[in-house]
């Protein structure tokens, strides 16, 4: 099926939307994922370090 030139204008311009969407969605979980390490930092420095190991495996679990 052929597009005509209309068509694939469109269609570009959609997929660019999409990708700029995307993007900023990536961005913004990258902003969230490096407040969250932040947090994680902070509350490890603040547990005694016994419970150091259970923050450690609740980040573990995380990444799987």
């Amino acid at each position: 099926m052929r597009m005509s030139r209309k068509d694939l204008t469109g269609r570009v311009e959609d997929l660019e939307a999409q990708v700029a969407a995307l993007t900023a969605r990536v961005e913004e979980a990258a902003v969230l994922n490096q407040r969250f390490a932040e947090l994680l930092d902070v509350v490890t420095e603040l547990l005694p370090a016994a419970d150091t190991e259970k923050v450690e495996r609740y980040v573990d679990e995380l990444g799987s």
